[in-house]
């Protein structure tokens, strides 16, 4: 069998086993309301991380460029759907989906200049819109509620229906987590995700080859906002309220840790670190302190041993299992 022959075989199997993961992932996500019902809360804390980690898949991934900026458009979209539905009675839905593109153009403009720094000069600077963020949250009390949070915020209805309970936000989360995946692991085969892929390997030798660095890694950084701001109205929309707590630089820092432990380079990885990073509080309070500590315990661990992180080393276990297994003799075939 030639090269060109066995390249089709080996994609239609690896699309294959893509699409049981999905089909296994879509049947559990829909049981889980019934085998987990107390942990609903979490679950939904779970996948609203999830959102704002997905995004930043294609930036980390991929660009190689890590950005701890998540939480300044979770406030924007959080504060800015607040705003908008209660002075203003916006739609829920428009609100929250104006407020991500308006995030998204915001990450553009944002780019055009951060962008242009390499290695850990973007993300200070990211750093330091978290810490401008989290500080205007807390100060601009006329318009955040300040150290108070702003209350009283809307649940989200959707054509007519109140998403209040938890398994209406949990299944909403499935939904948008499903769509968020599937359009980062899109763009990760397409041609934009071989640019970036490009640039993160060698910016230089991807300047040679005629590819715009600050422009790929601008619309990753853009897609990274979309989500963060999707993720943040839904907080606030859940909670029916929204404070500086929930967008500390301890938060986006977390957000990160949960990108690289899990793996930043599939759409499962994220999940698995949102998993460990919110999950662990829930073993009760006096552990909870902790939970600084066990994430960094856990990254170095990761980042050690595991550089692609959990579901790396899960694909690389599985691959392996497979490469061992017995092939069928000619005559079972």
């Amino acid at each position: 069998m030639s090269a060109t022959q066995i390249a089709p075989v080996r994609d239609s199997a690896l699309s294959g086993r893509t699409a049981a993961l999905a089909v296994i992932g879509i049947a559990v996500a829909l049981a889980l309301p019934y085998l987990v019902p107390t942990q609903m809360s979490l679950l939904v804390t779970v996948g609203i991380f999830y959102l704002a980690c997905i995004g930043l898949t294609p930036l980390i991934g991929q660009a190689g460029q890590v950005s701890l900026g998540q939480t300044m458009f979770m406030a924007i979209g959080a504060y800015g759907a607040g705003l908008l539905t209660l002075k203003w009675q916006w739609p829920t839905a428009v609100a929250a989906i104006v407020l991500a593109l308006l995030c998204g153009g915001m990450a553009l403009l944002f780019g055009a200049a951060f962008l242009r720094l390499r290695g850990y000069y973007f993300a200070l600077a990211t750093l330091g819109l978290a810490v401008a963020i989290a500080s205007l949250s807390t100060a601009w009390i006329a318009v955040t509620g300040g150290p108070s949070g702003m209350v009283d915020i809307p649940s989200l209805n959707l054509f007519g229906y109140e998403v209040f309970s938890d398994q209406a936000n949990f299944y909403l989360l499935v939904v948008l987590g499903g769509l968020a995946a599937w359009i980062t692991t899109n763009l990760r085969k397409s041609q934009t995700g071989r640019a970036l892929a490009a640039v993160g390997h060698d910016s230089i030798a991807a300047g040679m080859l005629g590819i715009n660095g600050s422009r790929y890694k601008a619309t990753a950084f853009a897609i990274s906002a979309v989500t963060a701001s999707l993720a943040g109205s839904l907080y606030a929309f859940y909670l029916r309220f929204f404070s500086p707590e929930i967008i500390t630089v301890t938060v986006a820092f977390s957000i990160v840790i949960m990108v690289a432990i899990g793996g930043s380079r599939s759409a499962f990885g994220p999940l698995i670190g949102a998993l460990v990073i919110q999950g662990v509080p829930q073993m009760g309070q006096t552990f909870a302190i902790w939970v600084p500590l066990f994430a960094g315990v856990v990254l170095i661990v990761v980042m050690t041993y595991f550089p692609a992180g959990l579901w790396g080393a899960i694909s690389d276990v599985a691959g392996a299992l497979r490469s061992t297994a017995p092939s069928p003799s000619k005559e079972q075939r």
